[in-house]
């Protein structure tokens, strides 16, 4: 290795920092150019195609945000710190991040990357090395992107049987009369013996663009979840944001638990599964408008969700809809299942690429 040599991270890469045009202009918002707030990239994966916000060329213009180029990283510098994630596309972004032409924590500032040590390989190697990860991470994000088409699919199919071509021979029910719905809770956080153990526990940030949620941030004990024990749910429950963030759905892949702010639907029989999964998913307005009640948070209880009616089909015309369906979602879960096992064999490689315990022919 003695032909490596050591920098500062700051000495390779030109740190840009973003910016938020006024929230009060009209005219800078919902133009043709994506704003990146941490949100849109804060999901393990390599690129970002797109933002929930968008700006126009005066909001750019007339603002400190900046415009990064198609290629270029940006990194997570407040709240959640150190994301990272590589442009597919000309973006600007906000204060809450940093571009880097180049090259990767509470809130950093530019000159925290002037304290950062890298080595440096020659730069063969660093193509040898990058070719390694990159084919790895061009993995992953192939599985993304094979899943948000099978998404799409699925939601197609779910429009065209039961919007489109809904009968009105099927009875209305509640949410509630197709199975169990469980509010979450937090255990007593003083307790520290609670947590940080092997029983998923799932909050807000674990569910963004999930159809099934495999890891979670926080964990409970055995002891913890105990405590609460009425508070399990069996995998393959629908889970709902109703609190601040509502209108998220997703699926737990393993039995878990979940905080407050999220209502878990426990069908009573396989055939609602994911007829009330895509059902909820196209609910997300509908949701919204019901969690304003006239209050700053958005708030749908766990009585208020269960009142939310919808068409219950006959069991024909759901089996028929299962035999098209399932297949999709069980190729979206095995691909999960691929994106776990291939992040970690690149985490796990990553550190000892860069740091020289493997090295790779060039």
């Amino acid at each position: 290795m003695s032909e490596w040599k050591e920098v500062k991270l700051g000495e390779i890469v030109d740190i840009i920092g973003g910016g938020t045009p006024k929230t009060s202009v009209k005219e800078y918002w919902n133009g043709d150019i994506p704003w990146l707030s941490v949100t849109d990239f804060n999901n393990n994966r390599r690129y970002v195609y797109e933002t929930e916000k968008s700006i126009t060329e005066k909001g750019l213009n007339e603002s400190s945000t900046k415009l990064l180029k198609k290629g270029q990283l940006i990194i997570s510098a407040r709240g959640t710190v150190g994301a990272l994630a590589q442009l597919a596309r000309d973006m600007a972004f906000n204060q809450s991040c940093y571009g880097s032409h180049g090259a990767v924590f509470d809130t950093i500032t530019r000159e925290t990357f002037d304290f950062i040590d890298v080595i440096l390989p020659p730069l063969p190697e660093q193509k040898a090395i990058a070719g390694i990860l990159s084919s790895l991470d061009d993995k992953i994000e192939l599985l993304h992107r094979q899943n948000k088409t099978l998404e799409a699919m699925a939601e197609t199919i779910f429009r065209k049987w039961f919007e489109e071509e809904a009968s009105e021979d099927w009875e209305i029910k509640k949410l509630k009369d197709f199975g169990k719905i469980v509010c979450g809770k937090t255990p007593p956080t003083v307790n520290k013996e609670f947590f940080n153990g092997n029983i998923p526990f799932i909050k807000i940030p674990d569910m963004h663009n999930k159809v099934f949620v495999f890891d979670t941030i926080d964990t409970l004990s055995d002891k913890g979840a105990e405590y609460q024990a009425n508070k399990f749910i069996p995998p393959m429950s629908i889970c709902v944001s109703c609190i601040a963030t509502v209108g998220l759905v997703s699926m737990n892949a393993f039995k878990c638990q979940t905080n407050q702010q999220i209502n878990s639907l426990i069908p009573q029989h396989d055939k609602y599964r994911y007829y009330l999964f895509l059902f909820l998913r196209g609910y997300r307005h509908e949701l919204f408008a019901l969690g304003s009640g006239g209050t700053m948070t958005l708030n749908i209880n766990t009585t208020l969700f269960g009142e939310i009616e919808c068409y219950a089909p006959d069991d024909y015309t759901l089996s028929r809809f299962n035999n098209i369906i399932k297949p999709i979602f069980d190729k979206i879960f095995n691909n999960c299942n691929q994106i776990r096992t291939t992040t970690k064999l690149r985490d796990t490689l990553l550190p000892k690429l860069i740091s020289g315990e493997i090295r790779v022919k060039v």
